[in-house]
């Protein structure tokens, strides 16, 4: 059907393409700061694991240096420059950006749908920032960051899919040379090496392009409320996996296998839970008074708590972590040099 779309996704592709062709000859400007700043982007419209592998970065880094993040902050209410605290509410900072500040409380979190402004800003704010991780903003050219990595998903790589609307690409393949590391995600776990020569030969990219292979492993479910009716969750238990992102498949998968009964309610990525929605669970599925879902979700989640329990509904949460499938150290190092290039006052220099 989406096939259909193709035409519209040429129109798309080619306003696209102009737009980068412009930037690449500096007819648009483009701003770099004389800082370490790592983007976590696509080139496609998510699903590719981009949440987990940012804080992948944040685990990995946190003890060597002060690291900061700075999203868009989609889907907030609040316009501008904004730094979060423990306080912050997902409708001030959006989704990720709670999550990373709720797990990872050192790490400086910044929002601002200009990532210029919001650069400057924040190493004015916090001047002993060492590393910036930029969430997403790939397509955003009017920031140059010095390392980009681009993740694209084992099961739906960009040198298969088609432009937007017909598929899921935001600009076209060629937007690869950009990246200075590639990310395959959501790998199977036995991949072979004759797997990955395969595939890196269809990304077709440059000698100096490296790339690096990952798959998400799912954690141990914990209640998001201590107080809610039920804290643990069996396997024989009738449960509501509930999901609000742009991709689900592996998820659903992965729950599918492990409880008796399974119902799915998917809603939109950033989807902002309503007690109209926990009423039409509760009709939907009357039985069930379960719900797993991700952490993401969570977040969202956490600020209908009194719905949740009045409507008798006990919240589980299912943490992922990323995983390397070899070369991990390889791809810490590329890190780690990006970052040592740079002196440790250099946010002070950077905005001066």
């Amino acid at each position: 059907m989406r096939l259909l779309l193709l035409p519209f996704g040429l129109i798309y592709g080619l306003i696209t393409s102009i737009r980068n062709f412009f930037y690449n000859k500096g007819w648009l400007r483009s701003f770099e700061f004389d800082f370490p700043i790592i983007l976590v982007g696509n080139l496609s419209a998510g699903g590719t694991g981009k949440t987990p592998h940012v804080e992948y970065l944040i685990k990995a880094l946190q003890d060597h240096y002060k690291v900061a993040t700075l999203s868009r902050g989609y889907k907030r209410t609040m316009k501008g420059y904004g730094l979060a605290t423990d306080l912050s509410l997902v409708e001030d900072i959006g989704d990720e950006p709670k999550l990373y500040k709720h797990k990872y409380p050192k790490t400086e979190v910044a929002v601002s749908e200009n990532r210029v402004t919001g650069v400057y800003y924040l190493l004015n704010d916090e001047p002993e920032t060492r590393v910036i991780l930029m969430d997403d903003g790939f397509q955003h050219r009017r920031i140059k960051a010095g390392f980009n990595i681009i993740l694209t998903t084992w099961q739906q790589p960009y040198f298969s899919d088609y432009m937007l609307p017909a598929g899921n690409l935001r600009e076209s393949a060629s937007g690869k040379k950009r990246g200075q590391v590639v990310i395959v995600t959501k790998c199977p776990a036995d991949l072979t090496n004759d797997q990955r020569l395969r595939f890196k030969s269809q990304l077709n990219l440059e000698n100096n392009q490296p790339v690096f292979f990952t798959q998400l492993a799912y954690g141990i479910l914990y209640p998001l409320f201590i107080d809610q009716p039920v804290i643990q969750v069996q396997p024989a238990d009738e449960v509501i996996l509930l999901t609000g992102i742009a991709a689900n498949k592996q998820l659903k998968q992965w729950v599918g296998e492990r409880y008796k009964k399974v119902h799915v309610a998917s809603f939109a990525d950033h989807h902002y839970y309503t007690q109209n929605d926990l009423a039409r669970l509760l009709t939907s599925f009357p039985t069930a008074k379960s719900i797993i879902t991700t952490e993401k979700d969570a977040m969202r989640l956490m600020e209908q708590k009194d719905a949740i329990i009045k409507a008798g509904f006990s919240i589980f949460v299912l943490p992922v972590d990323v995983r390397f499938l070899g070369d991990e150290e390889a791809f810490l190092n590329l890190i780690h040099d990006y970052i040592e290039k740079y002196p440790p006052n250099a946010a002070k220099a950077a905005v001066e």
